[in-house]
């Protein structure tokens, strides 16, 4: 039995999970991000200790927000986490576990790694795995593996700029609102949708910008669309650029039908023009809420076996 965590700035989710994938227990705790690494690791050693008491605990593997060196088990930046910067989590954490062995990995790269594994991706050895939420998650997967880059940024979608101009660089603009992220996240559908009807961003949220739409609202409307098309322009752009066997698209909004259904929409449109030879498949991730944990111990299977 492998106990796996899923760091998150609010809950950190644990599991116990067989080597097959099956999920024997599952459990959160409040993430301890106020007082700094040494009480965050030991609340991790707590839920280590209570779980050895009913299970034999043979390794953990930890899914985490920043840049994750995987062979040393040292994460950077750490997202909303900062006080993860720099640290070696593996050890921090092995060192407090009985010397278990520990894998880390960032938590869009397990995402994708869940899928490749035992998810929509099984069945072949390249992928790129798209998951839309407050940003947008990426996972590029070659031969069943996460290709991390010279920096271990390969993979970083939501930083894709997809449409600054040089007019914009001379007025001092910064491209942050140019990116992918800024044009076909599911928080800034929200918030777009929002200020159009001269609403409080909290009290719009995916769910409700579709049951607008499905009542005719125009505002809506237009805005899924152009999430849909945007989502598809870069559809195309991935499969120039690596050529992948498929690309799969997740996160909570992707649970809505027309969501996966509008994306291939814009691919086929695209598609239909004589130049194009690259026609992305497109496919929804097998797994959403669970897919950080599973996806954690792939990375583990893939380093300690």
């Amino acid at each position: 039995m492998y106990l796996v965590f899923d760091i998150g700035g609010t809950f950190v989710k644990y599991g116990l999970i067989t080597l097959k994938g099956e999920i024997v227990h599952k459990n959160k705790i409040p993430t301890q991000n106020k007082e700094g690494i040494e009480i965050f690791i030991d609340s991790l050693v707590e839920v280590y200790h209570e779980m050895k008491k009913g299970y034999k605990i043979e390794g953990i593997a930890i899914s985490t927000p920043g840049a994750v060196d995987v062979e040393k088990g040292i994460v950077y930046n750490g997202g909303s986490l900062p006080f993860l910067h720099e640290q070696c989590l593996r050890d921090l954490i092995s060192s407090k576990c009985d010397g278990l062995n520990v894998a880390v990995e960032n938590d869009g790269k397990c995402a994708g790694l869940a899928e490749a594994w035992i998810g929509s991706a099984a069945d072949v050895k390249d992928a790129v795995v798209v998951a839309f939420g407050t940003g947008i998650a990426g996972a590029v997967i070659k031969d069943k593996k996460v290709h991390r880059g010279n920096r271990l940024i390969a993979g970083e979608i939501s930083n894709i700029i997809v449409d600054y101009t040089r007019e914009q660089l001379e007025q001092g603009k910064s491209p942050l609102y140019n990116t992918y992220a800024f044009k076909a996240s599911a928080i800034l559908l929200t918030m777009r949708v929002a200020k159009l009807k001269g609403l409080d961003p909290k009290e719009v949220t995916g769910e409700k910008v579709y049951e607008w739409a499905n009542q005719g609202d125009e505002i809506c409307i237009n805005a899924l669309e152009d999430v849909y098309f945007n989502i598809a322009m870069q559809a195309y752009n991935f499969q120039y650029t690596y050529d992948p066997d498929v690309i799969l698209i997740g996160g909570g909004i992707s649970e809505q039908p027309q969501f996966i259904e509008g994306i291939k929409r814009y691919v086929e449109r695209i598609g239909n023009f004589e130049y194009h030879f690259a026609h992305p498949i497109i496919k929804p991730c097998k797994y959403n809420n669970d897919s950080n944990l599973l996806g954690a111990l792939y990375n583990f299977k893939q380093i300690y076996e």
